[in-house]
């Protein structure tokens, strides 16, 4: 026989199980610390991030080089694929062998998408193209180097030797077609090897590059200036491989104007002209102006067919005049 207070325990542990067996089948749980459990895996997946310090960071694509850099501090999340890091110092690997160095304060690369970008001091250098910048975005699957704020570029262009100077708020590049584009109050001189030989300054609005076919084209308030010539047009080109021949070495075109300070003897004079075609010959210092040429010289007016200015001196040649001029 049991005792009393046995029995008595006894049957309050039965009652107090039927109510909880009960209680839980007329009651929703809610999983309780567990609930989350099913989100538990992604979470942590979520969170698989490797701190390194003073680091070389390397990455295969098709068991080849793809991207490289050494930075002071770096961070890969491995589920994202994504790396952050910090003063890095790298390059990536184009499909023809090439590299695209870069430096920078801070970035980011996706793996995923093949996109890099960096923020603060951007330094890049892609064949015989260098730049600074604020900012810089590369999309590998698109071959484009993109470059925001003060951008600052130098090409050397080998055929000629010559150095070619741009300045625009906004750049684009891409390394494998040899082809860039620059935006926004664009800035550029064309350095000669020889120093006798003067620069060619230019301004636009835009300037496309393309170095496969060595020409530059200008759109929007485009200017240039060599020597004591100033010209504007509102579209321009430079063909770059044209220096030292006797064709046009750059070109204006659509409402020309045209300023010119020139000798006559010991007194300075100043010229001014307008048509709607200018060709720059700096291999014979010549400019042609076509398309209802004028010239203003001395308080005389030069019109003519085809216009030819001699750089630097009075000589003023006219085809097919309109009117007479006779230098005195």
């Amino acid at each position: 026989m049991l005792a009393p207070k046995q029995t008595i325990v006894n049957i309050i542990f039965i009652l107090v199980s039927l109510s909880l067996i009960s209680y839980s089948f007329t009651q929703n749980w809610d999983g309780g610390a567990f609930k989350d459990y099913e989100n538990l895996e992604d979470t942590v997946k979520n969170t698989q991030e490797t701190y390194f310090k003073s680091v070389d960071y390397y990455l295969l694509k098709n068991s080849q080089p793809h991207f490289s850099l050494n930075a002071v501090e770096l961070v890969t999340n491995n589920n994202s694929k994504k790396t952050f890091f910090f003063k890095p110092d790298g390059h990536v690997f184009l499909e023809s062998g090439e590299k695209v160095f870069f430096k920078g304060d801070r970035g980011i690369y996706d793996q995923k998408i093949e996109k890099l970008v960096l923020n603060g001091a951007v330094d890049v250098k892609t064949g015989d193209t260098q730049a600074n910048s604020n900012q810089m975005i590369y999309e590998a699957l698109q071959d484009r180097v993109h470059l925001l704020g003060e951008v600052k570029t130098k090409m050397y262009y080998p055929e000629q030797k010559d150095w070619i100077y741009l300045d625009s708020e906004e750049a684009f590049l891409w390394p494998e077609a040899n082809r860039s584009r620059f935006s926004g109050n664009v800035e550029g001189k064309i350095k000669r090897i020889r120093v006798y030989e003067d620069s060619l300054f230019f301004w636009s609005h835009e300037l496309y590059l393309d170095m496969n076919i060595h020409k530059a084209d200008l759109y929007q308030d485009v200017r240039m200036k060599k020597n004591n010539l100033h010209a504007s047009s509102r579209r321009g080109e430079i063909f770059l491989e044209n220096y030292n021949k006797k064709v046009k070495y750059y070109a204006l075109y659509d409402d020309v104007k045209l300023t010119e300070k020139v000798m006559q003897g010991s007194k300075p004079i100043t010229r001014k002209a307008f048509s709607e075609k200018l060709e720059g010959l700096p291999s014979e210092d010549r400019v042609i102006l076509t398309g209802y040429p004028k010239v203003y010289q001395l308080g005389d007016v030069i019109k003519g067919n085809k216009i030819v200015l001699r750089q630097s001196t009075e000589v003023v040649e006219v085809d097919d005049a309109n009117t007479k001029f006779q230098m005195e």
